[in-house]
């Protein structure tokens, strides 16, 4: 039987914030699997082992001193390794639901998870005319946010997930560099939260905003179970 909740944590540098992160995350949602991710930086597997986690040490794909990518937009290449990332780690944990953890998410109490596509914060960015004007175009009767927010603390559906994958690696195969060099209003296609969001939304699954999650700049965040933006260990 699959768990409810699991997570994919991307990490590079930052070991204090990781083990504040996991240790939070663990301590509400102890059994929940956790692949934890080194893009490119340092030696997180001391940690991994303490808490359990499936560990990858990948080429950096955020940018570094070495490679020197523009930290926007990810390219074709760059993002289809970013859906390879999110697709191994659908596989590996087998849950229903997956996390989005960073190093800056304070996970404060357990919490449902509701019926949801894809659910982040709600003062999010917002598409650009022509990407709302596309997605509205294949989905004519489909109500969903013009906004998006799946940062760290955000959730979206694996099984979903699943359905979508192959079409989503062909669509971005034959179209992402395209649109990113063609029309200027797609320049948010190279971001990963909005991307994921764009994509799950093409295809009849929209965004929600999430009732467990809270920026940190927000007044109430302190009434929720979930705050993202929390700098404190940095």
């Amino acid at each position: 039987m699959k768990n409810n909740l699991g997570a994919i944590f991307t990490v590079y540098k930052n070991k204090k914030a990781t083990r504040f992160v996991l240790e939070n995350f663990k301590k509400f949602f102890p059994d929940s699997p956790i692949v934890l991710i080194s893009d490119g930086g340092d030696d997180f597997s001391d940690l991994a082992t303490e808490f359990s986690c499936s560990y990858y040490h990948m080429e950096n794909l955020y940018g570094d001193s070495t490679n020197n990518y523009p930290t926007l937009p990810y390219n074709k290449e760059r993002m289809l390794r970013w859906w390879d990332r999110l697709n191994l780690s659908v596989h590996i944990n087998n849950t229903k639901y997956m996390m989005i953890l960073e190093d800056d998410v304070y996970v404060k109490d357990n919490f449902e998870i509701p019926d949801i596509n894809l659910a982040g914060v709600r003062i999010g960015n917002y598409f650009s005319n022509e990407m709302l004007k596309e997605i509205k175009e294949n989905n004519p009767d489909l109500n969903f946010s013009n906004n998006y927010g799946m940062c760290g603390g955000s959730i979206f559906n694996c099984d979903i997930f699943r359905l979508i994958y192959d079409d989503v690696v062909l669509d971005i195969k034959e179209n992402h560099d395209k649109l990113l060099e063609s029309n200027k209003e797609y320049f948010l296609l190279g971001a990963v939260d909005a991307n994921i969001t764009y994509h799950f939304n093409k295809r009849g699954y929209p965004y929600s905003h999430a009732p467990w999650l809270a920026e940190k700049r927000e007044r109430d965040c302190n009434n929720f179970p979930v705050v993202h933006q929390w700098k404190d260990h940095y």
